[in-house]
């Protein structure tokens, strides 16, 4: 987003070995939505006045799943419920955000968000980066894209259309 670029704002790669290693203890506030690590990236990323936003839920990649049970819990749903903990409770300088638990309290101001940025599209206010446009039967390759991190900008299902496209980066 241009807003958030001019002030600073960057978007990094989910694998952290790709940038931390030159980005360790520079960044003032580092918004976490992926949880690759249970936030140990995004912490070693903060100065020493930093501040981690993690946001929930985390939705996990094929990758990140292991087969291995505990009881009903998968070992990756149980990884990320201590990451959870440990982010609320644990951690310093930190605040969590569950988006879903928010909007399942107050719906009426998501929806009113959402005709908000309707309004800012309409005026052309606001120009969302599209990678790429796929029918139905197009969005398991599409998902796959978005998860490995190569999506240039966002995927769009149109349900409505015919053909599947080649997606690039997979």
């Amino acid at each position: 987003h241009r807003y958030l670029a001019s002030l600073g704002a960057r978007c990094f790669p989910v694998n952290p070995r790709s940038w931390l290693s030159t980005s360790a203890g520079t960044f003032d506030i580092v918004i976490d939505n992926s949880c690759i690590d249970a936030y140990s990236s995004s912490r070693a990323a903060l100065n020493a006045n930093g501040s981690l936003v993690c946001l929930a839920p985390v939705y996990k990649t094929d990758g990140d799943e292991t087969n291995i049970g505990c009881g009903i819990y998968l070992m990756a749903d149980v990884s990320q419920m201590l990451a959870e903990a440990k982010a609320k409770y644990m951690l310093t300088r930190t605040s969590f955000l569950n988006t879903e638990e928010i909007f399942q309290q107050n719906t009426a101001r998501y929806k009113q968000d959402l005709r908000y940025l309707m309004f800012l599209l309409e005026r052309g206010w606001i120009k969302p980066k599209v990678a790429n446009q796929v029918p139905l039967k197009g969005v398991m390759d599409s998902l796959y894209v978005v998860q490995s991190g190569t999506a240039n900008g966002t995927m769009v299902c149109v349900p409505w259309k015919e053909d599947k496209p080649q997606i690039q980066g997979y």
